[in-house]
């Protein structure tokens, strides 16, 4: 038996080792059916609310961390009690005129006192001068309530701002607590 070097079949066709290198092929993306089904709700925030958002933003961050969860079912959570709070008429929303913007300020009463601390989050936004937008991947319900809140004469970033606000404040002075429920998953079964 006779041995056989490696580089045999190179030598009888001369190639570049180049060529023996596959290309890289360009990895697709999918159908990213989820996202499409689960589109995140923007809002654009007014300059005069952008510290207040991005503090909220900071805060939700911290729960969901605390709470090993996304920071959309954070913010659904506080979004839901905040309305709640609206419907039941602890909360109004009271748009007071702005000279220095088209539509109206709001301010927010509600008061009740039991303090508790909100973490700092483990990472730090990124902070910019630029328009300040907070989005979350809620139902269109709260959507469209947060759209009848605001109607002509206020924005929807301020309620938002504001809601969140109050939720926010409801939980530090322990008026509200999360219950965490695990998710299930179920395996379907079919016969075809």
């Amino acid at each position: 038996m006779t041995r056989h070097s490696a580089f045999d079949r190179y030598r009888e066709k001369a190639q570049d080792p180049i060529h023996n290198i596959p290309s890289a092929q360009r990895k697709k993306r999918g159908e990213r059916v989820w996202e499409q089904e689960h589109r995140g709700v923007s809002y654009f925030i007014p300059a005069p609310l952008n510290e207040k958002a991005k503090d909220i933003r900071a805060s939700i961050l911290a729960l969901a961390q605390r709470h090993m969860t996304t920071t959309s079912s954070v913010a659904t959570a506080l979004m839901n009690y905040a309305l709640r709070d609206v419907r039941l008429g602890k909360v109004t929303l009271e748009p007071h005129p702005n000279p220095r913007r088209r539509k109206m300020t709001l301010i927010l009463e509600d008061a009740k006192e039991w303090p508790q601390e909100i973490p700092q989050p483990l990472k730090r936004a990124a902070r910019t001068t630029r328009d300040f937008v907070l989005t979350y991947r809620w139902g269109g319900d709260l959507s469209a309530q947060i759209k009848s809140l605001a109607g002509d004469h206020i924005s929807k970033g301020e309620v938002v701002v504001f809601l969140f606000e109050h939720a926010l404040a409801e939980y530090k002075n322990g008026n509200c607590k999360f219950r965490e429920t695990a998710i299930t998953l179920a395996q379907e079964v079919s016969i075809p």
